[in-house]
């Protein structure tokens, strides 16, 4: 026996149930509104209308699944009668069962939430089912967010505490990099000053050293460009001489600066005294005043009592080093006028270009290069 269903209007896709299976065939007959029969083989088990023409969509094996969906265009459809009665009557039990689980939940107070996971529980799908528990896991308490909002407040609360910490210990840095640069450089000014007035060169170069430097070798060697007036000078102090030019107003102070620190560099290599004393020192490296010795000694070296009456050990550390190359990296910026050539000094004190580079920019100068030169210029120090 055949049904036939004639719908005036279109109606949604319909999910139709058939509990006992797809019927054979010869009860199913596919019509278009113009009396066309379309029907197929009944390997197929699920039906689908596109535009005015309805086909079967599924797997081979119709037994495995009993439900096939179908949608009306004014087409005619012919099916077994168990399935409409299925269908139908699934349709109202789930319609009943909806509202009575509605009204189930609205009296028991339950919230909107409460309410859309009860009907999932018992009539939806494994995957409405799944969402629902996906959204009650990412359900946030109000507790939860209280508590929240209080460890927010307490990690902000210790980011500040960080923070202020961060900014003690970087001032503090700083105040020890300063105590660092004053002990490892000649006594400086910081701020808005002239060049010439940025390091105090008496620091460098006492009013008494200055009364006891013999200039007269260099005066001799200025007036004949005669080297071997020279004799036991230091390379660069004679590479110097040889290149600058002198005004009258400068000429015997720039002759002390240059006499001074060819007495520096005697003591370039000279890292351990063992049992000697400034009379002893001055002797050994043949410098004529010992009383030139002692400020040298005493700024570059430390001293330990050595083995006999009024002798001391002397040793130089790598910091006291780094004070010693940058007491005369500022030698040679008064000597040249606050801006010098550093590629012949990094030869003469065996240091790489870069290393000699870094001394010269925690003297306060910048670096540039100029073809083959690398040119130190003083700048001001920032207070």
């Amino acid at each position: 026996m055949e049904v036939s269903l004639n719908f005036k209007e279109e109606p949604n896709p319909i999910v139709l149930g058939c509990p006992q299976g797809i019927p054979n065939y010869s009860n199913i007959q596919i019509l278009t509104k113009n009396g066309d029969d379309v029907s197929e083989p009944q390997t197929r088990k699920v039906i689908k209308l596109s535009n005015d023409q309805m086909t079967w969509i599924g797997r081979q094996n119709h037994t495995q699944s009993n439900i096939f969906v179908g949608v009306h265009q004014g087409n005619t459809i012919s099916l077994h009668p168990v399935l409409i009665q299925a269908t139908l009557q699934q349709q109202i039990n789930k319609q009943n069962k909806q509202q009575q689980s509605r009204n189930s939940a609205l009296e028991d107070g339950l919230s909107y939430f409460e309410q859309r996971k009860m009907v999932a529980e018992e009539m939806g799908t494994n995957k409405s089912r799944r969402k629902m528990r996906q959204m009650e896991t990412n359900k946030v308490e109000e507790e939860n967010i209280v508590q929240a909002d209080s460890i927010k407040e307490k990690f902000n609360q210790k980011q500040q505490e960080i923070q202020e910490q961060l900014e003690i210990e970087k001032e503090i840095h700083q105040m020890e990099e300063a105590a660092i640069k004053e002990e490892l450089l000649p006594e400086f000014v910081k701020g808005n000053v002239p060049i010439f007035q940025i390091y105090n060169i008496r620091s460098i170069v006492s009013e008494e050293d200055m009364e006891l430097l013999d200039i007269s070798k260099l005066q001799v060697f200025i007036s004949t460009k005669r080297e071997d007036t020279l004799y036991h000078y230091h390379p660069q102090v004679i590479q110097i001489a040889s290149g600058l030019i002198f005004d009258n107003k400068t000429k015997l102070t720039i002759l002390k600066y240059l006499e001074y620190l060819n007495i520096l560099f005697k003591f370039q290599f000279k890292q351990v005294f063992q049992n000697k004393n400034a009379q002893n020192i001055a002797h050994e490296l043949g410098i004529y005043n010992y009383k030139l010795v002692t400020p040298i000694l005493e700024k570059f070296y430390q001293a330990t009592p050595g083995q006999g009456e009024n002798v001391y050990n002397f040793s130089r550390s790598n910091f006291l080093k780094d004070k010693y190359i940058s007491y005369i990296i500022v030698l040679h910026l008064f000597i040249h006028k606050f801006q010098f050539d550093i590629v012949p000094l990094a030869k003469h004190l065996k240091l790489d270009i870069k290393k000699l580079t870094m001394y010269c920019k925690e003297c306060g100068c910048t670096v540039t290069k100029n073809n083959e030169k690398q040119i130190a210029k003083l700048k001001q120090f920032k207070q």
